[in-house]
């Protein structure tokens, strides 16, 4: 290989150098800054194949969709001075890349800086309310203020903020451990009060219902007296009435029940003397 050949080689692999270093491509998702030295030439924002000097001039991107920040989460005192823990996000574009660069230097700083902005701004809004009022039906409109205010901020970092929404409004942990233990004490006294209710009602009810069987068993029993009496002296009438009649046939059919009763099983045996009154009837009967 000649000499002028390898210097046409080195010449052509320079001329590649250069020629890809002054180009750069800006896709449809970003904007770009080119910035020479640190110091901001020309912004770039619509997609396309763009030139710059190679090796002097740097391109620095940043992301032109809308972007999501998610704040920690921190203590706000309200202004019942009741203390809430507070979890908001944000979603926010950059519209302006030199002033968040100039601001900022990247997509990083610029995050870090729009989240000090929110926490500040969540702080000052939601100290002038009470906290009745921040865990109503009110949090739309105080997520808007925040917005508004953060706004204003965030465009000198060149940023615009689409939306802002408070996640969470909660207590602290020991507020709600504490808040928790007197619910639990205030259910437990509730529950045994409504157990105290009902064992005094099944008592009364029991009672009542105690009552009730005693007086229906006394009537019952009155009554079964009353239609027995009533049956005795009817049975009483009866054989009043048969012995009228005829005294011969009562005294008959008494001395047949008589023995009825007294021969009812077959084994039983009497040992009567002839002449005994309970066998009077059969000695009639022989007579006859």
């Amino acid at each position: 290989m000649s000499i002028k050949t390898s210097i046409a080689g080195v010449i052509a692999v320079a001329v590649a150098i250069v020629a890809i270093s002054s180009v750069f491509t800006v896709t449809e998702r970003q904007q770009a800054l080119v910035v020479q030295f640190g110091n901001p030439q020309k912004e770039v924002k619509e997609p396309g194949l763009y030139m710059k000097l190679p090796f002097v001039q740097q391109v620095i991107y940043l992301d032109k969709r809308i972007r999501s920040l998610d704040v920690r989460p921190q203590e706000v005192l309200a202004s019942d001075q009741k203390r809430i823990v507070v979890d908001s996000f944000a979603r926010y574009k950059i519209i302006d890349p030199l002033k968040t660069y100039q601001s900022a230097r990247n997509e990083l700083g610029a995050e870090n800086l729009l989240e000090k902005i929110m926490e500040s701004t969540v702080r000052q809004v939601l100290a002038n309310e009470p906290m009745p009022a921040i865990v109503s039906g009110e949090r739309a409109e105080l997520m808007k203020r925040i917005s508004e205010i953060t706004n204003v901020q965030a465009r000198t970092l060149g940023i615009e903020v689409v939306d802002v929404r408070l996640k969470r409004v909660d207590l602290p942990a020991q507020n709600s451990q504490a808040i928790y233990d007197r619910m639990e004490t205030d259910r437990k006294r509730e529950a045994a009060e409504i157990r105290a209710e009902g064992e005094e009602q099944v008592i009364k009810i029991t009672a009542t219902a105690d009552r009730e069987v005693a007086t229906l068993k006394a009537n019952a029993n009155k009554l079964a007296q009353i239609t027995r009496g009533e049956a005795d002296a009817k049975a009483v009438k009866i054989f009043a009435d048969a012995y009228t009649q005829d005294e011969d046939f009562f005294e008959f059919y008494r001395t047949m029940q008589a023995y009825k009763l007294a021969l009812k099983k077959e084994d039983t045996t009497l040992v009567l003397s002839p002449d005994s009154e309970f066998l009077k009837m059969f000695m009639t009967l022989d007579k006859k």
